[in-house]
């Protein structure tokens, strides 16, 4: 006992101080950053149509931006092994927000696509990193909750940015709100940084338990459902941060254009402790079929709501279920992936990207082909149901001992 703990002890908290302040850190880091890509990503399609885009092409943008971190990601996967999570970390909160800057002086479409993908570098290391982070200092025992945490803090910044900044931009233009960006991504670099330094990668190998004390590899179905969850998921997800603005518009129009996203975060706060904790109390199988649920019912809800009372029901839903489920599936897959967690995590990271992409291409194709806004939300709904029944017949429940 007293080897195995000397062994496996330090690998996960040797370099990380106080497990709650790198958490906490983590997650302020995490709020930051998370905070201007959600912000951006809701602002730009409305800015793309300004500047004489159709819909199409207002999410064309951000598809494409999403696209090119998929393909970045696959060479940076090395070089994260080789450097750690906490370099990730910083390389891709200044991939963010070096961006911003250029982008004050924007007026053209094109200049904003370009300065947009450039983008890409940031999202490509940042986001697939802090899971990665938390994975590497935490004991599986209590990976949920931290991400959990850091969970609520990503989805608290969809609450504060555009609440906060939508109104900065109808003062001042995009420049004052691009500028207000650079800030704050300014300030999560400088966290990131505060951060320890984690494991490389052969400090890892060398630090391992041996091989029978390794957790068994996952089986294959267990493994394509973590990855197709949060790509089915991500597609709803991004419908709403596509146009969920258009959608408060038409639907909200007594209430600021931030209600529809304070509420979605709102829920996503509660989702985000809610289910990180469940996970670890009840198993991956039964709070991710949960949140599934109140996903698809969330966009329902906005699909169909007929006041605004209903739409922003259907808002604290989407969220509560969307970041409930990302929380929940990337705990499990951290948990279950043994050696490859990190490498898993990106993928999985990846998996979310493309059902972002997917989700903003089919929402852009259908209301340029005449489509309302509302259709698109439908659409979305009836893919959660068909996740949450694949989920439920084929994901094994994993909780069958209990945690001492």
């Amino acid at each position: 006992m007293g080897a195995d703990e000397e062994r496996s002890g330090p690998s996960r908290t040797q370099a990380t101080g106080s497990s709650s302040a790198v958490t906490a850190l983590v997650a302020v880091a995490a709020f930051l950053l998370f905070g201007l890509n959600n912000t951006e990503t809701t602002a730009l399609p409305t800015y793309a149509m300004s500047l004489g885009a159709g819909p199409f092409v207002a999410s064309l943008q951000n598809s494409l931006f999403v696209l090119l971190a998929v393909l970045l990601r696959i060479p940076l996967e090395r070089v994260v092994e080789q450097r750690g999570s906490r370099f990730a970390m910083i390389a891709g909160a200044l991939g963010y927000t070096v961006p911003c800057l250029a982008l004050v002086g924007c007026s053209e479409l094109w200049q904003v696509v370009v300065l947009r993908l450039a983008q890409a570098f940031g999202l490509a290391l940042f986001q697939p990193s802090v899971a990665q982070y938390l994975a590497a200092t935490s004991p599986a025992s209590k990976l949920g909750r931290r991400l959990g945490i850091v969970r609520f803090a990503t989805t608290a910044s969809l609450m504060a940015g555009p609440v906060t900044i939508f109104p900065l931009i109808d003062a001042h233009g995009y420049g004052a709100f691009f500028v207000a960006l650079a800030l704050v991504g300014t300030c999560g670099t400088a966290v990131a940084l505060a951060l320890p330094r984690d494991r490389t990668a052969a400090a890892s190998r060398l630090a391992a338990p041996a091989p029978l004390a390794l957790p068994a590899s996952s089986p294959l179905r267990q493994r394509v459902l973590l990855l197709a969850s949060p790509l089915l998921l991500a597609s709803g997800y991004s419908v709403v941060m596509n146009f969920g603005q258009t959608l408060a518009e038409e639907a909200l129009a007594s209430c600021n254009d931030g209600m529809l996203f304070a509420f979605l975060s709102t829920g996503g706060l509660v989702g985000s402790l809610v289910a990180g904790w469940a996970t670890d109390r009840f198993g991956a199988k039964r709070s991710v079929g949960c949140t599934i649920a109140a996903n698809g019912l969330g966009l329902l809800l906005m699909a169909l709501g007929r006041s605004p009372e209903a739409v922003l029901a259907g808002a604290f839903l989407c969220g509560a279920g969307y970041f409930g489920a990302t929380a929940t599936l990337v705990a499990a897959a951290g948990a279950s992936s043994g050696g490859g967690a990190g490498t898993f995590l990106a993928r999985q990271q990846s998996a979310l990207d493309l059902g972002m992409i997917a989700g903003g291409l089919l929402a852009g194709a259908m209301m340029q082909g005449g489509l309302p806004v509302s259709a698109t939300y439908l659409a979305t709904s009836a893919v959660a149901g068909a996740g949450l029944v694949a989920w439920g017949m084929m994901y094994p429940n994993t909780k069958g001992k209990p945690k001492r």
